[in-house]
């Protein structure tokens, strides 16, 4: 009995509907006392759950004895359950690929603990799929190597900025040592920061004592600037690299605009 209860509440059925359905299988016809002795629905209760059932066409009552009920065969029943659920799938079905996707929303997430922004940068790798644009330190290559080189042979894209030596497996990397001094010198602290695919960043901020402070963002403003931070950088390298120290510096103290930047970065 309680598995064919239970089968009829999956199908829509309340408790009580349930019970004085099955109840009327066993007995019929039978009056609203009879129901509720038999399949212990409350007195209170059962006249309103009859007329439910009156309701959804799943008993009737008596043409010629007032009060006294007959149950819908369970072929019926069956059939007609059937036709509502495939007429609820349809339209659900319909629905749902109608359903409008909402616009990204502005997502961001605060970490404190190497361990933890270690791993979410190992996450964030994970699941790259077109591109990975790293701004690194040697001390993060050595754990994030791993895990770099297998996006990389999943076909995606990995530009590699790295403020010192390495040995990363990228389609394209760059030793940022210089630029990483400075940086250091200026904020006291490592700042390394993977943008994947254009749409989500992990930043971190690793001080000399190890403590560490990280977001991880899909803000897509956010995405865009530390994007540029990192594309900044590597420009910045490979075209002082090519006029010369000497010839930057030249430059720099002819354009007011640039001497001004250089002075107070």
């Amino acid at each position: 009995m309680n598995d064919i209860i239970l089968k009829l509440e999956q199908l829509g059925f309340s408790s009580y509907e349930a019970k004085a359905y099955y109840t009327l299988l066993r007995k019929h016809p039978a009056n609203g006392y009879e129901i509720s002795k038999i399949g212990r629905i409350p007195a209170a209760k059962v006249y309103d759950t009859l007329n439910r059932l009156k309701v959804k066409g799943v008993i009737v009552e008596s043409s010629t004895e007032s009060g006294r009920y007959y149950p819908v065969p369970p072929g019926t029943l069956i059939s007609k359950v059937k036709e509502e659920f495939a007429d609820i799938i349809s339209d659900l079905e319909l629905q749902l690929k109608e359903t409008e996707p909402i616009a990204d929303l502005d997502l961001t997430m605060n970490f404190s603990g190497y361990d933890a922004i270690v791993d979410k940068m190992v996450k964030v790798i994970q699941t790259s799929q077109t591109s990975l644009l790293l701004s690194i330190w040697p001390e993060e290559t050595v754990l994030l190597a791993d895990v770099i080189s297998a996006a990389k042979k999943r076909g995606v894209i990995v530009i590699g900025a790295v403020f010192g030596q390495n040995s990363l497996d990228c389609n394209y990397s760059i030793n940022l040592e210089r630029c990483g001094g400075s940086a250091l010198k200026r904020l006291g602290k490592r700042v390394t920061a993977i943008v994947s695919d254009s749409k989500e960043v992990v930043i971190g901020e690793i001080d000399d004592a190890g403590e560490t402070e990280g977001i991880w963002t899909a803000t897509p403003g956010i995405v865009l600037v530390t994007k540029e931070y990192i594309k900044h950088d590597i420009w910045g390298n490979i075209l002082i690299d090519a006029l010369g120290e000497d010839q930057f510096q030249k430059l720099c103290e002819k354009n007011q605009l640039l001497s001004y930047l250089i002075k107070n970065r």
